[in-house]
């Protein structure tokens, strides 16, 4: 009878330090923070979709400010041909330093998809055909034309045209009656081993 109570207790003190063990490994699992992995511009690009809403790292070369502030950095991937859009926010100050242009960056942000269908080119047009004068008639820069798949094209009215055929190929091909396109929401960013910017 003694030995049975023995090997009852000792079944249930072992069963508790079982529980215990594994509560401790849990909780320490819980209380580490998630890393987020840098990936490269070539890896975003190559399904952007599936990424869109997520919060990622990603690394490039910036080959572009925009010349209205700075708030738009464009990062190259492994060739001048993959091109993605960063756009500063308020939480990281409104815009990217001027000595990025030209350096590694590793930008911290949102994925985002912009559409464009045949209402958003009808608004452009407007706008365009609105403004009072052929300085306020906003031209995309040449690097946002080449993210778009725009850089042999010269004028406006071209530009336009080739996003109409552009949406009706994907259209027919795809049902979707409109064209992607994808930029980081940026949060942070850092400019090589630098202080973070803010």
């Amino acid at each position: 009878m003694f030995n049975i109570t023995m090997k009852i207790k000792a079944l249930v003190l072992a069963a508790v330090a079982f529980i215990g063990i594994g509560m401790v490994s849990c909780s320490s699992k819980e209380e580490a923070a998630p890393q987020e992995t840098v990936i490269s511009v070539d890896s975003l690009m190559s399904d952007p979709s599936a990424l869109v809403g997520d919060t990622i790292e990603i690394k490039g070369l910036c080959s572009h400010l925009c010349s209205h502030g700075a708030r738009k950095a464009f990062l190259l991937g492994a060739d001048s041909t993959t091109i993605i859009r960063c756009e500063a926010t308020p939480e990281m100050g409104g815009a990217f330093a001027l000595d990025a242009k030209g350096k590694e960056l590793t930008v911290r942000g949102i994925v985002r998809e912009s559409r464009i269908g045949e209402a958003e080119v009808a608004a452009m047009e407007a706008r365009y055909a609105a403004a009072d004068s052929a300085a306020n008639k906003h031209e995309a820069c040449e690097t946002e034309k080449k993210a778009q798949g725009q850089d042999s094209i010269d004028t406006f009215a071209a530009r336009m045209a080739d996003y109409r055929t552009k949406i009706a190929a994907r259209t027919e091909a795809e049902g979707k009656d409109y064209l992607s396109f994808y930029y980081i929401e940026a949060l942070s960013y850092t400019i090589d081993n630098a202080e973070a910017a803010e």
